[in-house]
């Protein structure tokens, strides 16, 4: 697995509401991992899971449901509430 930043992939049209870019064993972000908290990481790590067991299912929901009612996001979203550390 890869984690890079590359801030200029967000420069891109459709790519510049999102902070990481998970695309299959790579995690592109658009500032360093240490800016932008486990959370994202968390996310972006579960999509990489997610490609691996559905390569192409994963990918292919995108075009079916969307961005924010995608069953992958939700499962991502839930992965950080699970994760997310506790202030007690």
């Amino acid at each position: 697995m890869r984690l890079w930043t590359v801030p200029a992939f967000f420069r891109l049209p459709w790519l510049r509401r999102f902070d990481g870019y998970a695309a299959w064993n790579t995690i592109l972000l658009r500032s360093p991992p240490e800016r932008n908290g486990d959370d994202l990481i968390v996310h972006e790590l579960c999509h990489v899971w997610q490609m691996q067991h559905r390569p192409l299912a994963m990918p292919l929901s995108y075009l079916r449901s969307g961005y924010a009612a995608n069953r992958f996001e939700e499962e991502a979203r839930r992965a950080v509430e699970l994760t997310r550390a506790r202030e007690d």
